[in-house]
């Protein structure tokens, strides 16, 4: 048989982690060689062991991605897949980004994780294809919308704006001093690059396909 495959496990969740590391064992090419519950544990298993993959929690304290990311910029660093319960579509393409190379979900079955496991350390990405589509397309649709640039209460302010009600209607509506509205629609204008509340209200009702509803 040739050399193991020589994994670390970080994870705060003490049972989970006694959990991953017995499915594990049911592998004869698969060794554990050091288990952690924080980001900076991970880092320093990562240096004092040197192996082959570790696998993070996102959660944990000290942030499971940070660590990544710092453990990714050694010079000879171990592949890096996150293990967790987060499907955040935040979490994911950071994780993505820092150079994580799998994405696993906690509720995987122990035959998956043993091959992903396999799987990542013989060179391939390990990350759901739903869940990675589905995370690109939010964040490009975020960053395409220039409300996104919007406060909570800028939002709130701009659907009632864009229903055409006057600034007294909406300080009215949203408890707020009139005062108030006209400091938040300024605002408004200026972060959507509208010359007047027309063209504001323009913009909310291309993003907006619901300002019929509530907005409370």
């Amino acid at each position: 048989m040739g050399e193991r495959i020589r994994v670390v496990v970080v994870d705060d969740h003490a049972l989970f982690r006694t959990g991953v590391v017995q499915s594990l064992a049911f592998d004869n090419a698969i060794e554990v060689v050091g288990e952690g519950e924080t980001a900076a544990e991970a880092v320093q298993l990562a240096r004092d062991l040197a192996p082959d993959l570790i696998l993070l929690d996102v959660s944990m304290p000290g942030n499971g991605i940070e660590a990544a990311r710092e453990i990714l910029h050694m010079p000879e660093p171990p592949r890096v897949a996150m293990l967790t319960v987060s499907e955040s579509d935040d979490d994911v393409m950071h994780a993505l980004e820092v150079g994580a190379v799998g994405y696993l979900p906690k509720g995987i079955r122990m035959p998956e994780l043993i091959a992903a496991v396999r799987s990542l350390t013989e060179g391939r990405n390990v990350v759901s294809p739903d869940l990675a589509l589905r995370a690109l397309t939010n964040r490009v649709r975020a960053e395409a919308s220039p409300l996104t640039f919007l406060s909570d209460q800028e939002k709130r302010t701009l659907r009632l704006v864009a229903s055409g009600l006057s600034n007294r209607e909406v300080g009215e509506r949203l408890d707020v001093q009139e005062k108030t509205v006209k400091y938040h629609v300024t605002n408004i204008l200026r972060k959507l690059k509208a010359r007047n509340r027309v063209e504001a209200a323009l913009i909310a009702k291309r993003e907006w396909n619901d300002l019929g509803d509530k907005v409370m």
